[in-house]
């Protein structure tokens, strides 16, 4: 048994309230569903825009796999740890619904990182990929077929994606963070497609709904 010391309490703490950012984004959505809400002091933006922007190839092609491959009526979740030292992942998925399961895949490399995934509903997709130190990243769905991804390669960055899919049309949110302490919290339901690329010291609080894409870019 792996007893939680001080440092991972504190960052499980960190995500937490992380996730209470999220919830409560998509909690003020819910009676409106046109409503929206950016923050992205750093960066642009624009009407036009993708799922898995700015994303790597080789990232890419991983999710492909487990999105297309895998496709039991189970739950599926695959963690791989690579060159890491105290890593902490934690995924819980409760199939609820008509339809295959959930499916979730993390992989770390480096120090310290962090990642919770948590799925309820069904045909859920989550990915999640550290590469660097002291990285947090939690993606928690609820409802059917909300596709969500979090690329970070670099140190210090938190990244949090929560989406509500009760209907059609799912939502499609992803986060690609490179170099350091970037801050990326979203919210999604309702056919929100959604890509964020930071590249370093960077924040953005995004919250959609309805059958909208944005597209943020942020540089130095």
């Amino acid at each position: 048994m792996k007893v939680i010391g001080s440092t991972t309490s504190f960052r499980l703490s960190r995500l937490a309230k992380a996730f209470f950012v999220c919830t409560g984004l998509l909690a003020s959505s819910a009676p409106i569903m046109a409503n929206s809400l950016f923050f992205a002091p750093n960066g642009g933006v624009e009407s036009t825009g993708d799922f898995l922007h700015g994303v790597g190839q080789d990232v890419i092609n991983d999710y492909n796999d487990l999105e297309f491959g895998n496709n039991d009526i189970d739950n599926y979740s695959e963690v791989n740890i690579t060159n890491a030292t105290d890593s902490l992942v934690i995924v819980s998925q409760v199939k609820a619904g008509f339809g295959r399961g959930n499916k979730s895949s993390v992989n770390q490399t480096g120090v310290s990182n962090t990642a919770i995934v948590g799925q309820i509903g069904s045909g859920n997709v989550a990915y999640i990929s550290q590469d660097g130190d002291g990285n947090a990243a939690g993606i928690g769905q609820l409802g059917m077929h909300g596709e969500a991804l979090i690329n970070q390669d670099g140190n210090n960055n938190l990244a949090v994606i929560g989406q509500a899919n009760m209907i059609y049309p799912s939502s499609k949110l992803s986060v690609n963070q490179e170099n350091d302490n970037n801050i990326a919290f979203v919210a999604g339901s309702g056919g929100a497609d959604l890509g964020i690329s930071q590249d370093g010291g960077d924040a953005a609080i995004i919250n959609a709904s309805g059958a909208m894409r944005i597209y943020i870019n942020q540089t130095n």
